[in-house]
């Protein structure tokens, strides 16, 4: 778990960057780190929720040594959800984003890896019947300024955050066969925040 002091850092980092939260997802079991979700309504600058972990960072994932200077080792999350999404139900239809949030906040502890930029993470399977979203992507936090990106922490370390951006199974191909970047390039914001039934960038009548 974060120390106070951290927590403290973490908190300001998601208030001043993200915005003012009100409620908090709390993990009532942990069997390793505890990853809490900050909730951000909906507002006039941003008509949609913002999620964010809060304990992932906790953890120092295992980054190549090559890497090392760059100071990756340690990571929060978020995602976008439009402003009707139902955040009170545990409906795996309205809940699968959370689920996506928490499985992949404990991937690095689960498989001793890390998770960065333009990493991809295959759920193996849709994330609910009411989507054939399938995988996910990580960017830097979009629609924020970039202040938002890295949170420096009191013993010099940095506690970076991305944003989860789901994928089709098709996108997820085109980004292995090509590069995070070559991905985003064909889509456009409307990946941003959250729709189950969205526009799949990466079927082939698409791309030709």
């Amino acid at each position: 778990m974060y120390s106070e002091e951290e927590m403290e850092v973490i908190e300001n980092h998601i208030t001043q960057n993200f915005g003012d939260f009100d409620s908090v997802f709390h993990e009532i079991i942990s069997p390793d780190i505890h990853v809490d979700i900050c909730m951000i309504p909906p507002s006039e600058e941003r008509n949609y929720y913002v999620l964010v972990t809060m304990g992932m960072g906790a953890h120092w994932m295992n980054v190549p040594e090559e890497l090392a200077e760059y100071k990756l080792e340690r990571a929060e999350l978020a995602v976008c959800l439009p402003p009707d999404w139902n955040l009170q139900s545990d409906d795996e239809k309205w809940y699968w984003p959370i689920r996506m949030l928490k499985v992949l906040a404990r991937l690095p502890i689960s498989e001793d890896t890390w998770l960065g930029w333009g990493h991809t993470v295959d759920n193996g399977e849709s994330f609910d019947e009411s989507t054939q979203l399938c995988g996910c992507m990580l960017i830097n936090p979009a629609n924020f300024e970039e202040t938002a990106n890295i949170c420096s922490m009191p013993d010099g370390s940095e506690v970076n955050f991305y944003q989860a951006i789901p994928l089709y199974n098709e996108e997820m191909a085109y980004k292995m066969d090509n590069d995070a970047e070559t991905l985003l390039n064909i889509m456009d914001d409307t990946i941003l925040i959250i729709n189950p039934n969205r526009k799949n960038y990466c079927k082939k009548t698409l791309l030709n």
